[in-house]
């Protein structure tokens, strides 16, 4: 086994070291598809803990011994971002056989957020929904600025929590970023996986075109055309897959 644990939890060895135990033994579950996540209680406090499922033969090779692991990505990118933007993370863990990577763990501390941002997206009844919105492409704005892209920029991945009237936004599942300076194209691109209708673009579009001094039209315009392009492909591989 090999891992890495952040200085300011040292204490929590016990818990690196009995990771299958302590995870089995979770009984509240986040996500249960290809990777699984539970919220793992540990000397009174809760960490999102997430397993990452055994790579393929050729994966168990390349993340041995040639790039790392999703869950190491997953923390050092999220020490890299900060605890202002994703969860405080915790530390990795991987898990060896036959000296290839066998099973991986991220643990980050647990943000108790009140809701994703794909409610938001979704009703357009939601409380406060359009101011939501614009200080969402606000966070966002910020994000590029700094040169940040989530490459899985989608609904599931944006955590937010209300704070009387401002709200805090956090990003998730952070193993595929690219740091850079950003393109319009990369920026706008970034939004795409929303696929929500143009009315619901716009108004996140309208603020992000005046943080970026752009004409409302033209940003809204380009915008619209890359959310069509995902969603046409998305089409399409679920028609493949026979979905």
């Amino acid at each position: 086994m090999k891992y890495q644990l952040h200085p300011s939890y040292q204490y929590c060895h016990a818990l690196i070291n009995h990771i299958d135990m302590h995870f089995k033994q979770a009984s509240q579950i986040l996500h249960a598809e290809r990777n699984e996540i539970r919220i793992v209680p540990f000397e009174g406090e809760d960490y999102v803990v997430k397993s990452f499922r055994i790579p393929h033969i050729v994966n168990r090779f390349v993340y041995r011994y040639l790039r790392p692991s999703k869950a190491k990505r997953s923390y050092q990118y999220s020490l890299r971002l900060g605890a202002e933007i994703c969860p405080e993370p915790v530390a990795y863990i991987e898990q060896f056989q036959y000296g290839l990577l066998a099973r991986s763990y991220f643990i980050s501390r647990h943000f108790k957020y009140d809701f994703t941002i794909r409610p938001v997206l979704n009703d357009a009844t939601f409380k406060n929904r359009n101011e939501i919105l614009r200080q969402f492409a606000n966070f966002t704005y910020h994000l590029h600025q700094r040169g940040i892209l989530h490459r899985d920029y989608s609904p599931g991945n944006i955590l937010i929590k209300q704070q009387q009237h401002k709200y805090l936004f956090k990003i998730i599942d952070v193993n595929r970023m690219q740091f850079k300076a950003l393109s319009l194209q990369n920026r706008l691109s970034n939004f795409a996986r929303f696929m929500v209708d143009d009315a619901t673009m716009k108004i996140m579009l309208n603020r992000y075109a005046h943080l970026i001094h752009k004409p409302q039209h033209e940003i809204l315009a380009i915008a619209i055309a890359y959310r069509d392009q995902f969603t046409h492909r998305r089409a399409l591989k679920n028609k493949l897959r026979g979905r």
